[in-house]
């Protein structure tokens, strides 16, 4: 096992080095090609299809990816619908990477044949999430302390497939256990053709400065076991242009995975192409943001239903207007409605009060994803 004394650290790049397509770029994972390297996190509660459609159709981000599906057979009780909302997906947002979530190599090889028919273009084995569940079951994060077995599901996944199969892992399941060397290389001997690397270990909470010298020894690991042919993606607070610098700089980072600031800012992908690749970033107009959350409304409505996906949709609504003034009253309010009705007469409140300049003299409020200081905060998640 590795430590934090004896992370390699990639030295920066030397000047000269920073030429256009050097942090964005086309991105190859098996037989697979993606636009841009710039990938969304699977998400449990969030990264359903609407949300992937969004993500693709304003942000333009290279890979979305759906919520992990747990890999527990199909005759659980009510396994078929859970199984029919998390993998429903449409062309406009492929390509699409689909999350299997188990531990039994069996379970997650079947799991990944039913992907691929269910319509993935990239499957992925979870190997990062942090919750107890996960650690209690030994799946997720936990997986970090298995690495033997790690690589049996991914062989597994891979015969059960043709599709690329991937791992999304963290740097160990705690700082006293930092595997990522040693589960990086039990997936690529094994087939894993890209390993998607959260730059901190299992107990590690969001605000915690990512470790990319973890990064680094995961893609020296990759590049003596493969060469260049297996990328390795960062993610981890990948949410600036000058983090994901930092990324490729630093710990030769080949893509970069964005989770929770995705959720907070549905034109944060493209802004993050645009400044990459040298071009002036956007800002919404008043008008955007209300057709683009209307447009996510009848999305949300279309997958759960209107009642349910009333409610499913008080946790995205702030996003569309977050850093306009008022936005904390209008979250708090549209957190309490109950059915479409209210739904556009909430919406419809906020833009006009702003039009009106009713809020002219008050302070642009900025919340994030996890503001607990208001009823209707967004429930923790995390990218998987």
């Amino acid at each position: 096992m590795t430590s934090p004394e004896t992370a390699t650290h990639l030295a920066p790049a030397a000047a000269g080095e920073h030429a256009p397509g050097r942090y964005i770029h086309p991105l190859t994972i098996g037989s697979l090609t993606l636009a841009n390297n710039l990938c969304l996190a699977p998400m449990a509660g969030f990264t359903n299809v609407a949300f992937r459609l969004i993500a693709k159709e304003v942000g333009g981000c290279g890979l979305v990816a759906s919520e992990m599906v747990a890999a527990i057979g199909p005759s659980h009780r009510g396994q078929e619908e859970r199984f029919r909302v998390l993998t429903q997906n449409v062309a406009a947002e492929k390509p699409l990477a689909m999350q299997v979530y188990g531990r039994d190599p069996a379970l997650c090889a079947e799991t990944a044949a039913a992907l691929e028919a269910a319509g993935a273009d990239l499957i992925d084995l979870n190997c990062g999430c942090p919750v107890k569940k996960a650690k209690q079951s030994g799946c997720g994060v936990a997986l970090m302390k298995e690495p033997e077995l790690v690589g049996r599901i991914i062989k597994a996944m891979v015969e059960a497939t043709r599709k690329p199969v991937t791992v999304k892992m963290r740097l160990g399941f705690d700082a006293s256990n930092r595997t990522m060397v040693e589960v990086a290389t039990a997936a690529v001997e094994n087939g894993a053709q890209a390993v998607f690397v959260h730059a901190r270990t299992g107990e590690s909470k969001h605000g915690v400065m990512v470790d990319l010298g973890g990064v680094a020894e995961v893609k020296q690991t990759v590049m003596r076991l493969r060469g260049a042919a297996i990328p390795v993606i960062a993610n981890g607070s990948m949410d600036t242009a000058a983090a994901i610098r930092q990324a490729k700089d630093q710990a030769g980072a080949d893509g970069y995975q964005i989770g929770r600031a995705a959720c907070g800012d549905p034109w944060l992908f493209r802004n993050l192409l645009a400044e990459l690749s040298g071009n002036p970033t956007y800002t919404p107009s008043w008008d955007e943001r209300r057709a683009l959350l209307m447009r996510h409304y009848q999305l949300i409505c279309s997958l759960f239903g209107a009642d349910r996906g009333t409610r499913v949709m008080r946790k995205y609504t702030f996003f569309y207007c977050n850093g306009l003034p008022g936005v904390r009253r209008f979250r708090d309010r549209f957190c309490r409605i109950a059915n479409a009705s209210e739904f556009a007469g909430v919406v419809d409140d906020f833009f006009a009060n702003l039009r009106a300049g009713h809020h002219a003299l008050e302070p642009a409020e900025h919340l994030t994803l996890f503001d607990r200081s208001g009823p209707g905060s967004a429930t923790d998640t995390d990218g998987h």
